[in-house]
């Protein structure tokens, strides 16, 4: 009968790659993606809708070891998804991964020291030495109550997570609920194609230019030379990594803090200064990254236009022909729009997790998920978290492959035997998320409502500190955070 395999990664998106890269890198070979969607690529892969994009540099948000011809300062959605599978192909990912399998429960045994998976057919997989998963907190859409399943509304309705590509704005009526992130870009869009667009606000978000466009002949022939491409790279961490020293961007004495909420005043004065009524319902009443700030150079440009009306109201029912707000006024709309983002507090939301003594890991999270440096926490022994609880911080895939590196290391030593059991200390974790919370609670990061926060309140997705810091930190943990048996 043949042994365990080694390990099963869970997620095929910019963290399950880095998983699997590292995991090759370190020599182990014995292993097996699970991705519910049928193609590899994750939030890039699912998040397609008009004008999708990212917010970081395509220099920065792409792997360090994968350097690539980028076209614009920041990518949109197709150049990612494509840099992702061909990532995936020179690694030879797909012939290790078991797409359209989305996992529904994964299980430790501790007579054999084992992971077992059961996908959401049913079907059973293993048993693994270990499992990475690289799910993200990203994945789960929120959704009106009124909006779910079906409806009474006779146009289309979308979340821009579920975005289908024969769905089309072109002059169409188009409401779009939300303000954030993704709300901005499909704004953009709907204001170019569409025929109206109504912008349903409940609270402005603070927000900044991008200063995104396309990159010149002669800047993409300089970017093949890696000596420059690293350098651009390396310039941008610097400058991330210094914004983010002392959390200076996410406290309100901060310099970086201080400097921040100035260039967003400056930026909405100078896009609205001739509209008081709009800039008045732009300015938000919290601090600047009270609430992930917002990065567009075209966002206020299109609430400018005629098409264009903000609504600075929530929306409370649906109807045949459109939306109801929460004065009671209708709207009649050909498409419905939810920006209105995930239910990020909730990690490894996607399926049950159990570990030792049966302890389920989203009840031991409740109100509020922790891990030792987001990595591994108590009572899930040879389970690796991949932009887990307290690691989101920016550059994001320099944090991704550190991790990735840090679990490969460890399934190293599962795979060659040395060990059967690698669980973090829990004394360490403890100590450590106690530090974590004080830090945080000097932080704008639980002074409102935000995707930041558990249940309890407690900010469980953000790290307050340098990049630096936390490289410096997980490899110290290699040697020093966990036991082994």
């Amino acid at each position: 009968m043949a042994g365990p395999h080694d390990v099963a990664i869970i997620g095929t998106g910019f963290s399950g790659i880095a998983a699997a890269t590292a995991l090759r890198k370190e020599g182990v070979r014995d292993f097996v993606l699970f991705e519910r969607s049928d193609d590899i690529g994750g939030t890039w892969l699912v998040n397609r809708y008009p004008g999708a994009e990212v917010d970081l540099e395509s220099h920065i948000y792409s792997f360090s070891f994968e350097p690539h011809d980028w076209t614009r300062t920041h990518a949109d959605w197709r150049e990612l998804l494509a840099y992702l599978q061909g990532v995936a192909r020179k690694w030879g990912l797909y012939e290790r991964t078991l797409l359209s399998t989305g996992v529904a429960d994964v299980s430790w045994d501790e007579s054999s020291r084992t992971w077992t998976i059961r996908d959401e057919a049913g079907r059973q997989h293993g048993p693994f030495k270990a499992v990475i998963s690289a799910v993200g907190f990203l994945n789960t859409p929120l959704v009106p109550p009124f909006m779910r399943g079906e409806t009474v509304f006779e146009g289309d309705l979308c979340h821009t997570s579920t975005w289908r590509d024969e769905l089309s704005l072109e002059g169409k009526a188009v409401g779009v609920l939300g303000t954030g992130s993704s709300a901005v870009q499909v704004v953009t869009e709907a204001e170019r194609q569409g025929s109206s667009v109504k912008v349903f606000q409940i609270e402005p978000n603070w927000l900044l230019p991008k200063g995104a466009r396309d990159f010149t002949p002669a800047e993409r022939r300089w970017n093949k030379l890696k000596p420059v491409y690293y350098f651009r790279r390396y310039r941008l961490y610097l400058d991330y990594d210094l914004r983010q020293y002392n959390a200076s961007h996410a406290r309100v004495d901060g310099r970086v803090n201080k400097k921040r909420l100035a260039a967003a005043r400056d930026y909405l004065h100078q896009e609205m200064g001739d509209r008081p009524e709009l800039e008045r319902l732009l300015t938000p009443d919290f601090s600047v990254e009270a609430r992930r700030t917002v990065i567009s150079d075209t966002y206020y440009r299109s609430l400018r236009s005629p098409k264009v009306q903000l609504v600075p109201h929530a929306v409370a029912d649906v109807t045949p022909s459109g939306v109801v707000d929460a004065t009671g006024e209708k709207h009649d709309l050909d498409i419905i729009v939810l920006a209105t983002g995930f239910d990020a507090a909730n990690f490894i939301s996607t399926y049950r997790t159990t570990g030792e003594d049966g302890i389920v890991l989203r009840e031991q999270w409740e109100g509020g998920a922790d891990a030792f440096l987001g990595v591994m926490t108590p009572n899930f022994p040879n389970f690796f978290m991949i932009f887990g609880p307290n690691t989101s911080g920016i550059p994001l895939v320099t944090y991704y492959e550190a991790q990735a590196r840090f679990a490969a290391k460890q399934v190293r030593r599962l795979a060659s035997g040395q060990v059967s059991k690698i669980t973090v200390k829990t004394w360490l974790h403890d100590l450590y998320n106690r530090r974590l919370q004080r830090r945080l609670g000097k932080t704008v990061w639980g002074e409102v409502a935000n995707y930041f926060q558990g249940t309890s309140g407690k900010v469980v997705s953000q790290w307050p500190y340098s990049p630096t810091s936390y490289l410096l930190g997980l490899r110290l943990a290699r040697w020093f955070g966990t036991d082994a048996e």
